[in-house]
């Protein structure tokens, strides 16, 4: 009896020593655990201060960022009407191929917007389709504001652009990086992790008409550029046109096709393709929703009434990097009737401008097969 006693309680004392050192270990471990997470911003501190924010191989490795899905930026997100399958596809296509990644925000219907949500300026009987594309473009705004991003970059469902993009985009990097253009100096932050500052509300990277301000033409930031299109295609043109902007800013004719531009945004015209900074959609959500300052109704025309007038800072692009992409036909609006019949090149017969290459082309060459015609070589040899 003594020994069966002496068995039955060694049991639950044993485990009771088990979870004491259970318990202990537990107990040590997350001290430890503790401890290193106490000396963690320390030794971040350290390691942030052990960096020059301003050498160039800091700068260099903060511009490789533009390589990234995103060209550097939080996201990339593109407008597109829900029903316009086709369009998205093609992004989808083009985004894969050109190794980015892309976030679909939908474009939105003009006459689902309630009367109550239309800006107070708004034109009296602003079209639906106008309406509704000012709507989309807030509505992405808002999505960066709802995040924890610094950035986004915005796209229209009808895009081409540089087959070289990153290379394009990373030397806009370092260019910003060493702005000679911007008013205050980057702060560390900006200079830690921001691959094109964050001095601006809206960065035009694709737009369709470029107009310098008359009294800050000499405001620019100049540079070589391999991937622009031959200089022919960029002369000429009427008042807004890339040409002119660029003549405005100071190129020859020799320097058509060599050089590319960063200036202050004044005069522009299409949403493209531009990237927005958390201050820039807080600005223009105040500004024409909450202030209800929608004068021209047209997206593109208040935002450049709001450059012009000195409410919003951007940079421009010229040439751009980005441009739209068009097939001919209905197919190129989306302000027709539903039922209406389309026509139209197509996708393999469309173009874009101010490029030097297509990515969309680009994309036509890899995916290009002849299965049998491969077997048959493979064959033979």
């Amino acid at each position: 009896m003594t020994s069966m006693w002496m068995t039955t309680k060694m049991v639950p004392l044993r485990a009771t020593i088990l979870s004491v050192l259970l318990v202990t270990s537990i107990i040590i471990l997350t001290v430890s655990h503790q401890s290193l997470n106490s000396l963690s911003p320390a030794a971040s501190t350290a390691a942030a201060e052990s960096v020059d924010l301003r050498s160039s191989a800091h700068q260099a490795a903060l511009a490789k960022h533009a390589r990234n899905a995103s060209l550097g930026f939080g996201e990339i997100v593109y407008i597109s009407m829900p029903d316009r399958t086709d369009r998205q596809d093609a992004m989808n296509l083009l985004a894969s191929s050109s190794g980015l990644k892309l976030k679909l925000s939908p474009g939105v219907n003009g006459s689902h917007v309630s009367p109550k949500a239309i800006p107070d300026e708004a034109p009296q009987g602003i079209r639906p389709s106008v309406l509704g594309c000012y709507r989309a473009h807030a509505n992405a705004w808002r999505y960066l504001l709802e995040s924890d991003m610094d950035s986004i970059l915005i796209f229209e469902d009808d895009l081409d652009w540089n087959p070289n993009i990153k290379d394009t985009m990373e030397t806009l990097s370092m260019q910003m990086q060493n702005s000679k253009i911007r008013v205050k100096e980057p702060s560390d932050y900006e200079r830690a992790n921001a691959p094109y500052g964050l001095d601006w509300d809206i960065l035009y990277v694709g737009s369709w008409r470029h107009g310098t301000h008359p009294d800050y033409r000499d405001v620019t930031q100049i540079w070589d550029d391999p991937d622009l299109p031959d200089g022919a295609i960029l002369k000429g043109g009427s008042k807004y046109s890339v040409g002119q902007a660029l003549k405005d800013y100071g190129l020859t004719d020799e320097e058509f096709g060599k050089k590319r531009v960063l200036a202050p945004s004044y005069w522009t015209l299409k949403t493209t393709a531009y990237a927005i900074t958390r201050q820039g959609a807080q600005r223009l959500l105040f500004l024409l929703s909450y202030a209800g300052n929608l004068k021209h109704g047209d997206i593109d025309q208040d935002i450049t009434r709001l450059f012009e007038e000195g409410k919003l800072r951007g940079y421009t692009l010229t040439p751009p990097a980005f441009s739209q992409f068009k097939v001919g036909g209905t197919k190129d609006s989306d302000n027709i009737k539903e039922g209406t019949t389309t026509e139209g090149k197509g996708n393999l017969g469309g173009h874009n401008f101010f490029l030097k290459g297509s990515a969309r082309q680009m994309m036509l060459d890899k995916l290009k097969l002849d299965n049998w015609e491969e077997y048959r070589r493979f064959r033979e040899e």
